[in-house]
């Protein structure tokens, strides 16, 4: 399939070297770390760093996008809930564009669009999404304000329309993490159109 193709097809993740050269699964007994020295552009045009963004919560969803997959169009208001669930138990979400063309003008548009309550942030050079392993839109990282990532993977396992007896892989990690239990389920399936990065 070429690079810009916006056919939706599962993923299966793979482990991947993160930052700072930590070769780990989210499993590992030493958690792995995000990449805290990459800098994200908002919709103002104001930079800051991951360490800067998650610093600030007990846990931190990285949500990376695609403006026009379908599949997380299917997912908008599935996150529209999470963000309503979760932020009140300490979760901080942010939509990822690290796609070519992005800018705090479109990361403006795309928020107001899909009504996300939640900023969405250019990742210029596709950096974190490169760091992180990120290939597909809807891919997902959990991290704690120590930048270690405690779940990646998909938001769900349907891509389109929610079965009864989807895995809610993120809702389940985030319910797992804020009753202060270990996450079941560290890694999901990603359903979501190939990245066209920098």
């Amino acid at each position: 399939m070429g690079l810009h193709s916006r056919t939706c097809l599962p993923s299966l993740l793979v482990t991947s070297v993160l930052a700072l050269g930590a070769a780990a699964c989210a499993r590992s007994s030493t958690p792995a770390r995000s990449a805290g020295d990459v800098s994200l552009v908002a919709a103002d045009g104001h930079r800051s760093s991951e360490a800067e963004l998650v610093g600030g919560a007990d846990w931190s969803v990285l949500m990376f996008m695609s403006r026009q997959c379908p599949c997380l169009a299917a997912h908008d208001e599935r996150l529209r809930e999470l963000a309503a669930t979760f932020a009140p138990r300490g979760v901080k979400f942010f939509a990822i564009d690290s796609e070519v063309g992005g800018t705090p003008q479109t990361a403006a548009e795309e928020a107001r669009k899909r009504q996300y309550p939640f900023p969405v942030l250019v990742d210029p050079g596709a950096r974190l999404a490169n760091q992180l392993g990120a290939e597909y839109a809807t891919f997902t990282v959990v991290v704690n304000r120590e930048g270690h990532v405690l779940y990646r993977g998909g938001i769900d396992s349907d891509k389109a329309k929610l079965h009864d007896n989807a895995t809610m892989y993120l809702r389940d990690a985030l319910t797992d993490l804020t009753a202060g239990r270990p996450v079941r389920q560290s890694e999901g399936t990603t359903l979501g159109c190939m990245l066209r990065k920098w």
